[in-house]
């Protein structure tokens, strides 16, 4: 990749882009490998939930000091061709192209327990602990998030993990400025005890090992039944729990899949539905149009007759303003 000009990213560029993805589950980091791409590179960032005329709510950019907006076309924006300005953006979701991507990754208990408690700040739905580990939430299930980006295998990919990013930033700095082809400046991080007092709701915490105290032989279980290859994968030790326990919770995480699967089709559902309004609106729209168009054209005649302009002058008749669409 090309050296970045950060004089380049101060706004989106209006003639294009190409998007370097922040990729990882939820509540992993992302919004502190922000901090350091503007802090130590000079770099703003994006996110694709934080968009022109959305009026969804952002927690992560009320967390940050300096959240730029993506414009409402952004996606036509962006190119894979190095001659164009690179854009760092966040996401949650899978892949959509094959563009250079920063993956962090966190431990999967850790991550599904403080997303978990983000539900209950932020979000309108409120699903169970069970629910989030199963993937029956938003942002679906922390290993198939895994999977579908394969950080180690993904060409022009960084994996980074949480805990080195938030305890050893200074080890990571490094590596960025390797992929990004930019040089890191001097620069100091905020502590996560002044994040924290910035935004409490959004950061939290910030420990890995807070499920250890709430969750049960139950959740574990069914925890590594779901997500066991991804955490061997990623080489994150395992906690142990009794064979009947594992036995009885194999039915259980049946439950879970068939739970995330009728989940991911409820969002399909409300998906079509939306657009279908979102057509209707448009069709009602065009046909306010036309009817202002239809009034103006009989209006504008009408109004520059000759008789109507002498009875205006007699104050006869009385000015009327242009009627407004």
């Amino acid at each position: 990749m090309s050296a970045i000009d950060s004089s380049d990213m101060l706004e989106f560029p209006a003639k294009g882009a190409r998007p370097i993805w922040i990729a990882s589950y939820p509540r992993s980091g992302n919004t502190f490998l922000r901090i350091i791409l503007r802090n130590c590179f000079q770099l703003p960032s994006y996110s694709i939930y934080h968009v022109e005329g959305d009026k969804h709510r952002d927690p992560s950019a009320e967390a940050l000091e300096e959240a730029p907006v993506l414009p409402g076309n952004w996606r036509d924006l962006l190119q894979n061709a190095d001659h164009l300005p690179p854009i760092p953006i966040k996401t949650h979701g899978p892949p959509t192209d094959n563009a250079p991507a920063i993956f962090i990754a966190r431990d999967g208990r850790a991550a599904v327990h403080s997303y978990y408690y983000y539900h209950k700040k932020f979000a309108f739905e409120q699903p169970s602990l069970t629910e989030v580990i199963a993937g029956a939430c938003q942002f679906g299930s922390w290993s198939e998030h895994y999977r579908n980006w394969s950080p180690k295998t993904r060409p022009r990919t960084l994996l980074i993990n949480y805990e080195d990013l938030v305890s050893r930033p200074q080890a990571v700095i490094p590596r960025l400025a390797s992929f990004l082809n930019v040089p890191a400046i001097e620069a100091a991080l905020p502590q996560f005890e002044e994040l924290q007092q910035r935004s409490p709701a959004f950061f939290r915490r910030g420990q890995n090992t807070d499920y250890l105290n709430e969750w049960t032989p139950v959740h574990m279980a069914l925890f590594n039944q779901l997500h066991f290859t991804a955490m061997e994968d990623l080489g994150f030790p395992m906690t142990p729990v009794s064979a009947s326990t594992t036995e009885a919770v194999a039915e259980l995480a049946q439950t879970a899949a068939r739970l995330h699967k009728m989940y991911l089709e409820q969002l399909s559902n409300v998906g079509r539905l939306m657009l279908t309004h979102e057509k209707e609106a448009g069709e009602l729209s065009r046909q306010i149009r036309a009817l202002s168009e239809r009034i103006e054209q009989v209006y504008e005649p009408l109004a520059q007759t000759g008789w109507v302009r002498f009875g205006v002058a007699l104050g006869a008749v009385q000015a009327v303003s242009k009627p407004k669409p």
